[in-house]
């Protein structure tokens, strides 16, 4: 495991490394992946002030989900691409790159491709939820709850992704449903948790994850909720449990393409 991880790290900085060799097409893609995202700040403080506080949330608390959203969204594609790219490749058959490598074929996967515009997301991210941190005056406590939160809302997310993918490998062709179907995840962590009633928040967090993702580390931190905490651990087990038996069974359906290269 120890191995794997290090191939890992060392993959990601080649891939950054290799990326930035270019420099203006680097900080172009970043640069227009922050602008792009800060539309959505202008959006939603334009609709803040016209509705006021959203059943307790406050603009302060719809930036501080953004940024998270942004953060995880950035983690995700910009440190695991490959697992974006997975249906292309067993169409392709370069998929056997992955399985013939004495590397774990997860940590293989995740690196194989590389996604510049991800860096926009992870940096206004990271800024965005930082500050609402320090805004707020989080205590270390709070801080803690909230790292962990997050961490737990970014693996969930990527064995959604992962899983998205892995349709592929029963479907033929599947790029396209994998992609519906992960917008379909997507889609309802871009709001605040507060506007959806009990049931749906619940449907939301356990059966599609997606509030996990954005909406649950403010909720968390808004409430101070251990328990809140501890149905989050719960449900990013369950989940990769679930990514890590889909896994196994979508691998021993895989047929060589030939196409070793």
């Amino acid at each position: 495991m120890l191995k794997d991880i290090r191939y890992f790290v060392i993959q990601t900085k080649f891939n950054i490394k290799n990326a930035y060799a270019l420099r203006s097409a680097f900080w172009i893609g970043v640069v227009s992946m922050i602008v792009n995202n800060c539309v959505f700040f202008i959006i939603w403080s334009l609709f803040m002030k016209s509705v006021g506080d959203i059943n307790g949330w406050t603009g302060v608390d719809v930036f501080g989900m953004l940024g998270v959203s942004m953060f995880i969204y950035g983690i995700t594609f910009g440190f695991f691409h490959g697992v974006v790219d997975l249906p292309q490749m067993i169409v392709r058959g370069s998929f056997d790159n992955v399985l013939i490598s004495p590397v774990n074929s997860f940590f293989k996967l995740a690196t194989s491709s590389f996604l510049v515009t991800a860096y926009g997301d992870l940096l206004l991210g990271a800024v965005v939820f930082l500050s609402y941190g320090i805004y707020l005056q989080f205590s270390l406590y709070t801080w803690l709850l909230y790292v962990l939160a997050i961490i737990f809302g970014a693996i969930v997310f990527l064995c959604i992704r992962l899983l998205c993918s892995l349709i592929s490998f029963f479907i033929y062709d599947g790029d396209n449903i994998s992609n519906q179907l992960f917008e379909i995840f997507l889609r309802p962590g871009l709001y605040p948790g507060a506007i959806f009633p009990i049931k749906l928040k619940t449907f939301f967090m356990t059966l599609v994850p997606a509030l996990l993702t954005s909406a649950i580390p403010v909720d968390i931190i808004k409430t101070n909720s251990l328990k809140l905490l501890s149905l989050s651990l719960l449900v990013t087990s369950i989940w990769i449990l679930i990514t890590f038996l889909v896994y196994k069974i979508a691998l021993r359906r895989y047929e060589s393409g030939n196409l070793l290269r």
